[in-house]
């Protein structure tokens, strides 16, 4: 009964710093929880049988079309809200908590209800309005392009396609799984070394699969088959957990300068799997070569027999034959790729302009301070343009590069300037100690800004460097005004990919605006989590980093 009773103590703790503390002369400390109790109750039965509760929703959910697992789920969740707003409501009724805290009861009432307005009009938009098969028979239209699909999933005697006798073209799935597999080894491996409890990354990394390979599975208006994506991800899955476990094993059992150094390593990776992903979709000459030495025959020069079903070409075949160009590529590839290129190849143009900015010598000053001005003066929509039609005229001399390849460069060129404004306040923030002593040590004035500067620079100026970041991967979304088959434009546009979906506009727009959250949330957590390792979100702990 203690425990009931400290348990029921804690809610009036929550409801008095929502609802306000209590002003009514006949509220004592002996009734006080009482009067809690018939308020929470009070609340509960109106939102059951009250007009419009749950019951009421129930009926209005499935009258709307939703499943009845949908029906019963949004009048649940609607109902839990609604008995919040009830409560707080008669709380500040019953208690007069207007008379002592107005403010703290006025918000609190309309906050309470705000939420139940909200989620109630989500809730009845996703589970009772919308029409999902627009997304659901599109899926994989979004996450790749329609000529990547086409590559992907209708290639002949490929248990990706679901007929096998009604399919087309070379199979090239292969290059993303490649990609894949490499990119969750790499992740697996980062998150072993931060040393936190396994259950800690195994329990919410399984938890985002298994939601993956449910929308996966999903029969409705599926265009590959769907056993072989779930293997291929099991596969993925298996890659992260093994490398989770040897980076935990590893850091466990080692000292701390050693587990840097396998960060230091993972990172590395990191970039290296990025330009792994770019040269394995379309693989340079030297690549091919190899493949033709090692017994693979270009799939190109047999695409006949390969469409005819004659002929199923391995692994080395169409690695000594043509990948996927540039120009095919769409969808969240397009997104990701780009916004990574933003990143890494933005951080290492940032720590060149960074300290170019800062020397002495003006052949190094000059040049990165017009850079770094002359891009930052401009928006990004300007420079995309430019890319577009007169980057072609500066590079043709040297390299033809598509489309694609132009915005990878741009963003890789507009993110380092910002970067390298970031990493100038926090060069000059690192202690002049601290260069001293690295010159007493014999440090070389290289090894000096490598391994002392920029590391400090960069702990202190994690926050925004991650806002970079962040910024860069919303801003892909400007790729469709370039008429760049990304993610945004094609779940634009899917509603005129079939008559019937003509005027479900919205719920596309709704999962991008859900994706790009997702992944703009996913790095702010990381980053925080990096700067809990430094000690910066301690007082003082920059100084301890």
């Amino acid at each position: 009964m203690t425990m009931l009773d400290g348990n029921f103590g804690k809610i009036v703790e929550f409801e008095e710093s929502v609802a306000g503390k209590s002003g009514a002369p006949w509220i004592n400390s002996s009734n006080n929880l009482q009067v809690s109790q018939i308020t929470m109750l009070a609340a509960l039965l109106i939102a059951v049988i009250g007009n419009d509760g749950l019951l009421d929703m129930i009926s209005h959910a499935k009258d709307g079309g939703a499943s009845e697992g949908g029906a019963y789920f949004y009048a649940l969740i609607s109902s839990l809200c609604l008995v919040f707003a009830w409560w707080i409501t008669l709380t500040a009724v019953v208690k007069l908590t207007i008379r002592k805290t107005p403010t703290n009861a006025f918000l609190g009432v309309v906050t309470a209800w705000i939420i139940f307005v909200v989620v109630r009009f989500l809730l009845d938009f996703v589970i009772v309005e919308a029409e999902w098969v627009v997304v659901w028979a599109n899926r994989d239209l979004v996450m790749m392009g329609q000529l990547m699909k086409e590559q992907m999933t209708q290639a002949p005697g490929s248990h990706v396609c679901i007929d096998e006798t009604d399919c087309y073209g070379i199979n090239q799935n292969f290059r993303l799984w490649w990609s894949l597999y490499l990119t969750f080894a790499v992740l697996g491996g980062a998150y072993g070394t931060s040393g936190e409890r396994p259950i800690r990354f195994v329990a919410p990394f399984l938890l985002i699969m298994l939601v993956v390979m449910l929308i996966a599975r999903h029969p409705t208006e599926v265009s590959y088959n769907t056993d072989t994506v779930v293997i291929k991800l099991l596969i993925a899955m298996g890659y992260a957990l093994v490398a989770y476990y040897l980076a935990f094993r590893y850091s466990s059992n080692n000292e701390e300068y050693m587990v840097n150094r396998l960060r230091s390593y993972l990172a590395m990776s990191a970039v290296a799997t990025f330009f792994f992903a770019i040269l394995i979709m379309d693989p340079p000459g030297f690549v091919k070569s190899l493949a033709e030495l090692l017994g693979g025959t270009p799939a190109q020069s047999v695409s006949d027999e390969i469409i005819a079903g004659e002929y199923v070409p391995s692994t080395m075949d169409k690695l000594a034959g043509n990948g996927i160009e540039a120009s095919q590529w769409g969808g969240l590839f397009v997104n990701l790729i780009i916004a990574t290129a933003g990143c890494v190849l933005g951080f290492g143009i940032g720590v060149v302009l960074a300290f170019g900015r800062q020397s002495d010598q003006p052949f190094f000053s000059i040049p990165s301070v017009a850079i770094i001005e002359l891009v930052r003066s401009g928006p990004l929509i300007c420079w995309l343009y430019f890319a577009v039609f007169l980057m072609p005229d500066l590079m043709d001399p040297f390299y033809n590069a598509e489309d694609i390849i132009r915005m990878l460069l741009m963003f890789g060129i507009f993110g380092g300037c910002y970067i390298a404004e970031v990493l100038r306040g926090g060069l000059q923030a690192v202690d002049s100690g601290q260069k001293e002593a690295a010159a007493a040590l014999g440090l070389s004035p290289m090894q000096t800004k490598m391994q002392v500067e920029l590391p400090n620079a960069v702990r202190t100026t994690l926050p925004s460097i991650i806002s970079v970041f962040i910024g860069l991967w919303k801003d892909t979304t400007l790729l469709f005004i370039v008429n760049i088959l990304d993610f945004f434009k094609l779940a634009k546009d899917l509603p005129n990919s079939d008559l019937r979906f003509l005027g479900d506009f919205l719920e596309p727009l709704y999962v991008t605006a859900v994706v790009f959250w997702v992944f703009a949330f996913y790095l702010s957590r990381v980053s925080m989590k990096v700067e809990k390792s430094l000690g910066l979100v301690r007082e003082g702990g920059g100084e301890a980093a």
